[in-house]
C-alpha cells in the first residue's frame, strides 16, 4: 500500500519554483508503489500549481500565511489535510502553527525541508533554526544544516535528471559573447555587481552581452544601474523564464553574484548544460563549486575579482569548454535526480519504520 506525502509550500508564484521543481521531481522518481506526492500552497493559486498538476501531482492551494491570527485560514488548512490520510507532512514553508495544526489533523510525521539560511525581510544575516517538535529536517546543504538547533539535520542536495555517462550539450561556435545569469531581482542576488563588472569590460570585448532571467522587485533599480554604466544596448532583461534550460545554450558564461544561497540551483541549471560558471563564495556554494575545478568562486561584492575571473574566460574558449565539461560531470555524477529521490525515500522509510 502506497503512503500519502504532503508537501506544504508557500507561494505558487515563479519565485517559488526552485522548491515545486524538488517536489516535480521527486513524484516523477520515488516509486509510486511505496510513495504518493501531493502539494498544497498556502499563499493562493499561481501558475505552479498547474505546473505540478501538469506533472500529475494532485496540488492543490488555499490563502493561509498569517498563522493563527487568520483562525478562518488556519480551519481552512486543518479541514483540508482531514479531509485525506496523510502519512508525512513535508514542510517547506510555515511555522510552529503550520507543525501543530498539522500534527493534530493528520498525525502524520512532519518533515521540515530548510532551503536557505536566511529570512530575507530580516536582513542577510544567517539565523538559527530549532528542530524542535519535528520528526525530521533536511537541510538543502551542509551550510544550511549547520544553522540548525536542538536536533540533527538531514543534507539531501538537489538534483536534476542526467543519464549516467552522459555528455554535456554541444555549444554551437559563435563570436557573439553572451553573460548569462538567472534568479529573482532581490538585493539577495547581487545582480548589480554583475553589471558593474560588465561595464569593466565593455571596451574589451566589443560583441559582449549580458542576458538577465528573472523578476523581482530591483529590476527598476537594475534598470537604472543599466542606464548609468552606459549598458542600455548590452544588457536584456528577459523577465522570468519558465525553462531556463532553453536560454542556456546560448550563453557563453553564468555568473551567480549572489550575496548568501542556501544552494545554488541555478548554477546547478548551468552545469548541467556544460557552462563554466562564476559564483559568489557564500553558503552553499562551495559544496557544489569547487574552485578553479567545476567553476570558480570569488568574494561576495567583489567587483574587481569579478571582472578578472569573467576576462580571464571570455579570452580562452578552450578553458570555457575544459571546465564546462567538468561542470557537467559533476552535476551528472554526484547531484542527479535518482540520488536525491533516493536519499528521500530511506528518509521517509525510516520515518516509517519501513525498510
Amino acid at each position: 500500500m502506497a503512503h500519502w506525502v504532503l508537501h506544504i509550500l508557500g507561494t505558487a508564484q515563479p519565485e517559488g519554483s526552485s522548491m515545486v521543481r524538488i517536489v516535480r521531481t521527486l513524484a516523477g522518481n520515488l516509486d509510486p508503489e511505496r510513495y504518493r506526492v501531493h502539494a498544497l500552497f498556502l499563499q493562493g493559486w499561481g501558475p505552479l500549481v498547474d505546473m505540478l498538476q501538469q506533472a500529475n501531482v494532485h496540488a492543490g492551494s488555499l490563502v493561509w500565511w498569517r498563522g493563527l491570527k487568520d483562525p478562518m485560514g488556519a480551519w481552512k488548512f486543518w479541514s483540508s489535510l482531514r479531509a485525506q490520510k496523510f502519512d508525512i507532512v513535508h514542510l517547506h514553508f510555515g511555522g510552529r502553527s503550520v507543525v501543530s495544526l498539522g500534527r493534530s489533523a493528520t498525525h502524520a510525521k512532519i518533515v521540515r525541508h530548510l532551503h536557505g539560511r536566511v529570512l530575507e525581510p530580516q536582513g542577510l544575516t544567517p539565523i538559527n533554526v530549532s528542530a524542535r517538535g519535528l520528526d525530521a529536517v533536511v537541510a538543502v546543504s551542509k551550510s544550511v544544516a549547520d544553522r540548525v538547533i536542538d536536533g540533527p539535520a538531514r543534507v539531501i542536495y538537489a538534483g536534476l535528471p542526467l543519464s549516467p555517462g552522459s555528455s554535456p550539450p554541444p555549444h554551437p561556435a559563435t563570436s557573439e559573447i553572451v553573460i548569462g545569469t538567472a534568479g529573482r531581482l532581490v538585493e539577495l542576488k547581487g545582480i548589480e555587481y554583475l553589471i558593474r563588472a560588465t561595464a569593466a569590460l565593455q571596451s574589451e570585448f566589443p560583441a559582449l552581452r549580458l542576458e538577465i532571467a528573472g523578476a523581482g522587485p530591483h529590476r527598476a533599480k537594475l534598470e537604472a544601474e543599466v542606464a548609468r554604466a552606459g549598458l542600455n544596448e548590452r544588457v536584456k532583461f528577459l523577465g522570468w523564464i519558465d525553462d531556463i534550460s532553453s536560454i542556456l545554450p546560448r550563453w557563453t558564461v553564468f555568473v551567480m553574484p549572489s550575496l548568501e544561497e542556501g544552494f545554488p540551483i541555478a548554477a546547478l541549471d548551468a552545469m548541467a548544460a556544460g557552462l563554466p560558471v562564476i559564483a559568489s563564495s557564500v553558503g552553499g556554494v562551495p559544496e557544489l563549486i569547487e574552485d578553479e575545478k567545476y567553476g570558480w568562486l570569488v568574494p561576495p561584492r567583489d567587483v574587481q575579482a569579478l571582472t578578472t575571473r569573467l576576462r580571464l574566460l571570455l579570452c580562452n574558449r578552450e578553458l570555457r569548454e575544459s571546465v564546462g565539461a567538468a561542470a557537467y560531470a559533476r552535476v551528472r555524477d554526484h547531484f542527479n535526480a535518482a540520488q536525491m529521490a533516493s536519499s528521500f525515500g530511506r528518509l521517509y522509510d525510516e520515518l516509517l519504520n519501513e525498510s
